[in-house]
Order: C-alpha cells, then structure tokens, then sequence
C-alpha cells in the first residue's frame, strides 16, 4: 500500500522539484550572470526531477503526446517558439545595431552635430576613464558618455573608477577631485573637471589637435618654489597644470631680460622684493605682443612691497588696475577674520565654475578695477567678499605682529578704508592687442597649504587656462529651450474626472452586466 502510494506522489514530486530547480537557475543566473555552482546545482536538481518523472509517467506521457488535444497543443507550441524565435533574433540584431531616435522638439538628447562631426572623424581609439566614487551622482556622465560610445562608430568607449578603491589608477592621471573624467588616447590625455558635452568635445578636440602650451613661473623675487612640497610651495599648481598637458618651466627675468618666445603664460606669485625697470620692461613688451601675465600678490603685512613700488605703479597706471596696501577682514568668517571668504562671484569664464564653491584667502589685499567700462581694457572684478568686510589701511598693528597678528577692537573707517563687497581678484583684457591679466590680491590660496581647499585650486587653474586664451577649438551651437506650461485643471474639470472614473464608468459596467444576467435568466 504505502509503496503504491509513493509511486503516485513520486513523479508529481519530480516535477515540482525540476519546476522548482529551472526557477532557482534562472534566478541565480540573474543574479551573479554567470553559470555558478548555485545554477549548476539548481539544473542538476531540475534534469533529476525530470528524469523522476519520465521514469515514473511514461505511459502517461505517451498517450498525452499521442492524443488529439496533444497535436492541437503540439502546433500551439510550435507557433509559440516561433514567435518567440523571432522575437529573440529581433532582438539580437537590435543589440548588434542599436538606433535610437529623439522625438524632443530641439534635440535635447541628441548630440550637436560639430560635436558628431568631431567624432566621425576618430581614427583612433579613445577610453573615458570617469572617477566617480561610491557616493557620487553618475547619472548624467553615463547618459553623456553614452552618447559618445553610441555616435563615435566603435572609437569611444568609457569606463567608471571609483578613486578610492583604485588609488593609483586616480595618481597615475592626476585626478584629485570626485567626478573628473580622463580622455586616453595612445600616450596622451585630457581631463575633464566639469562635465558637460561642450567640456568633453573640446577636450576630446585638444587630445586629437594638441598645442605646446608654456608657462613660465617668474622666480627671483622672493616667489614660492614650484617644486616644493611643503604648505608653502607651489608643486599642487604646478602639477594640476601638468596634468592638463601644459609644460611648466621657471623664468629668472632679471637674467633673461625678456620673456621667451613660447610662453603662453606669465604666472607671478607672491613677490616680495620690487621688479627692476628693466623686469617690468620686458612684461610690457610681453603684454603688447598679446602675450598674458597672471600676478597673485601677497600683502606687505606679509613683506611684499607697497603698491608705491613699480609694478603697483605699472598696472595702475597702463591697465587701469589698484592694488590697495591694506589687509581685508571679513568678519562672516568665523574665529579667522583675517581670511577673506569669496561671497559673490561676477559672471565670467574664471568664475563661471565656481558658483556652487567657495573660494578662501588668508590674508588677502584688495584688488580694483578703476574703470570697467575702458573701451580699450575691458576689466571685471572678479570676486568680493560679504558687504561685511572691508579693506583695513591702518596696518601698523598687523606689520608688528606679523601674520600671527589678531583682530582686536579695529572698526572699519570709511574716510580711509575700502568698504565691502571687497574686491579680490580681477580679469583685464586689451581688446587691441588681445594680452590678458589675471591679478588676484593674495598667493596663499594657491600654495599647497590652502591649494585644496574648496575652489582655491579651481580658480588657479581656471586664471592660467582663461590668460592662455585656448578658447573652445568646438563651438556648439546653443540650442533654443522651448517653455511648456502644465495648467491644472479647474474644481469643476476635477470633479467630472472623478464622477466619471469612480461613479458614472464602473457603474455602466455594473448595469450592463446586471441586464445579462437577467436577460439569461428570463431566456431560460
């Protein structure tokens, strides 16, 4: 008896456990996407219950193949596989060859057609190494790089790193900020600090067309070295412009008597003793060839000159700029009101990247532009502090206590001090002779003790690559946003919509299948 009764139950057991092992491999196929011991055992089980079954039902099986409602079923299945048949190669030929169309008005998600162009004329591979961490956002990047691989005919490709699990990956390029992507190709590279489609086509357009860009460091003057490491050396600066496949070298004006002929840029920083006339006269030459000169001063709380002293007296006096002897205290900032805080930032190529970033300057002079509106010069004061700061003229306390001086019962005097918004940094551009200067009223912030702080090393950067006038090799044409307005619907329209869908719809469902039920009823 009880052997019988297991020879019924036995093949729907073998069943249940091959229907149960196919879901489970299927399942854990999904999972780790690969044919895993879990899989391998879950088939095992599967072809045993099977087998168990086929065993057990033979007679069974064979008069069901063998029936009537068997050969109905058998072509069912047949046109079954066949859809799925063709479904399946659909589908595979699809993959091979994807094509997507934008249905959007102005082709929001199609890329422009200069940045297409750029990338049907790849002869050679480019990888996008993207360093994204764990907890940054990379929706955009990959729907961005995305469009890349797909409109680039097989010579773009792209691929996430998280920094922090592969630190070296991140030192080899010189990634030192969440979010940088890194165009590879052969032997050189370009980095991307903040994506965009027009970041990423003119970076991939310098790697195709690169250009020999120098800038020269002017040493001799008490200026930081750019090879030291220390809190007070420029090697952070000096490097991140390496990275950005610009050939940094030092330049001894007082020796050479002249700028080099393959300077790009002229980068002062923080000097301490006065240039010679023959100096400035070289940077003048310089400047009226079209050539750009970027100046961080100190304060002469710090030791630099006063603005007495010839270079001062230069740039006020051709390029219309003030460099102001005081010291700017900025009271928003909090224990240290000798660092001045960036509070509002003019709309200009420097600063366009630094909106959602604050800049810092410890120990910082106030930089002026005295006519904006020179047809000749075209000035703009780039950065100013809270209009709670103001520019301290009176720097005898702080000269005597040295850069440990401490703020102690000094009001603002506005007979003789600069009221806030204080400048601290600002951009002129000769429109003639197309020279550019960048000058910002303090070094510190782009010494290494304070270079990765915030946009401290963003605005460095972005001072040098704005007086090197690169420009966009790719200029993508704007496209035009069309505004569309949602007007939501009025008490009446909402209450229609809801008597409609919950009362007058189900109801006519309701009757109607109130009156079939009676008109049965009265049928038979």
């Amino acid at each position: 008896m009880n052997t019988k009764h297991w020879r019924v139950w036995l093949p729907w057991l073998g069943l249940a456990a091959a229907v149960i092992g196919a879901g489970v491999a299927a399942g854990a196929y999904v999972i780790t996407r690969s044919f895993g011991s879990p899989v391998r055992g879950a088939l095992a089980v599967a072809v045993l219950g099977l087998a168990v079954f086929l065993t057990f039902e033979a007679d069974r099986l064979r008069t069901w193949l063998t029936g009537r409602q068997a050969r109905y079923g058998s072509n069912a299945l047949l046109m079954t596989l066949a859809v799925i048949g063709i479904l399946g190669t659909i589908n595979y030929l699809v993959s091979l060859y994807p094509k997507r169309w934008d249905l959007t008005e102005n082709k929001s998600n199609t890329l422009a057609p200069e940045v297409q162009q750029l990338l049907d004329s790849l002869d050679t591979d480019v990888t996008a190494y993207a360093f994204y961490s764990a907890q940054a956002d990379t929706t955009y990047a990959r729907e961005l790089l995305e469009k890349f691989v797909l409109a680039s005919n097989g010579k773009f490709s792209y691929k996430f790193i998280d920094p922090i699990l592969q630190p070296g990956l991140a030192q080899k390029y010189g990634v030192t900020r969440d979010g940088t992507v890194v165009l590879v190709m052969g032997d050189r590279t370009e980095q991307v600090t903040f994506l965009s489609e027009s970041e990423l086509a003119n970076a991939l357009a310098r790697l195709l067309h690169p250009e020999n860009l120098v800038v020269y460091f002017v040493t001799g003057h008490g200026e930081p070295d750019i090879e030291a490491f220390g809190e007070q050396g420029l090697s952070m600066f000096k490097e991140e412009l390496e990275n950005k496949n610009y050939t940094v070298k030092t330049l001894a004006l007082a020796a050479e008597k002249q700028v080099p002929e393959d300077a790009k840029v002229v980068v002062v920083v923080g000097p301490l003793q006065p240039f010679q006339e023959a100096e400035l006269q070289a940077l003048q030459d310089y400047l009226d060839q079209g050539g750009s000169v970027v100046f961080f001063f100190n304060t002469s709380v710090e030791g630099a000159q006063e603005p007495g002293e010839a270079l001062a007296q230069y740039l006020q006096e051709t390029w219309g700029v003030v460099v102001d002897d005081d010291v700017v205290i900025d009271p928003t900032s909090p224990q240290q009101p000798l660092l001045a805080l960036a509070a509002f930032y003019e709309n200009h190529p420097i600063t366009q990247k630094l909106t959602n970033l604050i800049t810092i300057f410890p120990i910082a002079r106030s930089v002026r532009v005295l006519n904006p509106n020179d047809a000749l010069r075209i000035g703009t004061e780039l950065i100013k502090t809270s209009p709670q700061a103001w520019g301290e003229t009176d720097l005898e306390p702080f000269k005597a206590a040295g850069e440990d001086a401490t703020i102690t019962n000094v009001e603002p005097d506005p007979e003789v001090d600069i009221m806030g918004p204080v400048p601290l940094a600002v951009a002129v551009e000769d429109t003639q002779s197309g020279a550019r200067m960048v000058i910002v009223g303090d070094a510190d912030f782009a010494r290494n003790g304070a270079y990765a702080a915030y946009g401290n090393g963003l605005l460095a950067v972005n001072s040098v690559e704005w007086a090197a006038n690169v420009g966009d090799l790719i200029q993508i044409t704007p496209r035009e946003t069309t505004q569309r307005y949602l007007r939501p619907p009025n008490s009446y329209l909402l209450n229609a919509i809801f008597l409609t869908s919950v009362c007058i719809l189900p109801g006519a469902v309701l009757l109607l299948g109130a009156v079939v039920i009676l008109r049965r009823r009265f049928r038979s």
